[in-house]
């Protein structure tokens, strides 16, 4: 795009709900890769620092896509939460809203790194903390099958593997080629 604007006076016009789950997306960010801008999150509500949440995330997302605008690499990274967000989002019968959905994906991704020992328990601990924090969910009722079942007709599926975005720490994330059937464990 030649222009983007943003008006931050919109979003006092969002419904809380709807407003929660761009938070979520908001939290991705610095889950992904700005660990300073994770911490402001915490120190400070977005709704008291909207300009530096906004002009933060469109140019945390213009760097990502100018460096891979194919979405074959780096780019796959802002999927953090979204395959098990999705999966989560369809099973609601998209009752649950999309920033609800990705909260839920970030929270079981950071446990299931946890369990898996790709981050340290302190990770999920913050990502729990900054999801209540913003009034957003962290748990799903839907059963690991249900969820797999959607999540492998994700277009992140190829050759048996899902490719996951994988929390390492707060701010540093990594693309994990998972095999579909080892996702139950």
């Amino acid at each position: 795009p030649s222009l983007v604007v943003c008006d931050c006076d919109v979003l006092d016009t969002l419904p809380e709900r709807e407003y929660r789950c761009g938070c979520a997306e908001v939290i991705k960010y610095g889950l992904l890769n700005n660990a300073p801008f994770f911490n402001d999150l915490m120190e400070t509500p977005a709704k008291e620092q909207y300009e530096h949440v906004i002009s933060t995330c469109v140019e945390m997302k213009k760097q990502v896509v100018l460096s891979d605008e194919f979405d074959r690499g780096a780019r796959q990274k802002l999927n953090l939460g979204h395959t098990i967000g999705h999966a989560v989002e369809q099973c609601s019968g998209f009752t649950l809203l999309h920033g609800e959905c990705v909260a839920i994906g970030m929270a079981v991704i950071t446990r299931a790194a946890v369990k898996k020992g790709f981050c340290a328990k302190e990770t999920l601990d913050e990502v729990e903390k900054i999801l209540k924090l913003y009034d957003l969910p962290d748990q799903t009722t839907y059963s690991t099958d249900e969820l797999l079942n959607v999540a492998l007709s994700d277009k992140k599926v190829a050759n048996g593997n899902i490719s996951l975005i994988v929390p390492e720490a707060v701010g540093k994330c990594s693309i994990r080629p998972v095999p579909a059937e080892a996702l139950r464990e």
